[in-house]
């Protein structure tokens, strides 16, 4: 009996620094923007790097949030929980994590810019998840997505409710040798973000609910 894939859910990752914090942009080998040219996309949200005032906005709002959820890390931690603030790794690539933050990187006709819109949070439905299934058996790697019946939460557990029945939707495949390496981006939330290169060339960068997500999706890939 063949056994199940194993699925992660997984969409494409948002910035982390104040510059480009919940921002993505998706470009090309010269870093031109290539979101018009992405065959079938709905409108996003509009990438712009912010100036010193947008950063400032942030790293206050940053701050603030932190002095609120403070005492419920300290009463989480008495209570044994382990619970704590998400930590972020190391900047590795300022230009791609700092001055711009690329999630898709590909020329024309080259395998990243095939993966489906679905991926891009301000593109979908609240109410659909997507996931990154990787059937060992047939040697393939599949983007599926599902309806879930209550409203997802990126900090909880993007849904938490009941699939909804008949759903479930296959969005992209791709022969795993297709798949040049796969690594865990540090400069991330919980080091959950993970870039995922092909052999063309082109890469993107994807992210997932936990650090053990994307080191478990990075070994079965790499």
């Amino acid at each position: 009996m063949d056994e199940e894939p194993e699925r992660y859910r997984v969409e494409f990752a948002s910035g982390t620094a104040a510059s480009v914090a919940q921002r993505r942009s998706f470009r090309d080998h010269e870093r031109n923007d290539i979101e018009p040219d992405l065959p079938g996309w709905p409108p996003g949200q509009a990438f712009a790097v912010r100036g010193f005032y947008g950063k400032l906005g942030r790293h206050v709002r940053t701050v603030v949030t932190g002095l609120l959820m403070l005492p419920l890390y300290i009463i989480a931690s008495a209570l044994g929980s382990p619970a704590s603030p998400d930590k972020r790794g190391k900047l590795e690539e300022r230009e791609n994590e700092v001055d711009d933050f690329p999630v898709m990187w590909a020329g024309v006709g080259e395998t990243a810019r095939t993966l489906p819109w679905q991926l891009d949070p301000s593109r979908r439905s609240w109410r659909m998840v997507t996931e990154i299934e990787l059937a060992e058996s047939e040697g393939l790697v599949r983007i599926t997505s599902y309806e879930d019946t209550a409203r997802g939460s990126r900090f909880v557990a993007w849904g938490g409710g009941e699939k909804v029945p008949g759903s479930d939707a296959v969005l992209w495949s791709l022969p795993r040798k297709e798949i040049a390496g796969v690594e865990v981006k540090r400069f991330s939330m919980a080091e959950s973000d993970f870039k995922i290169s092909f052999r063309d060339g082109s890469w993107a960068r994807l992210t997932t609910t936990s650090s053990d997500g994307a080191r478990r999706i990075a070994a079965l890939l790499s």
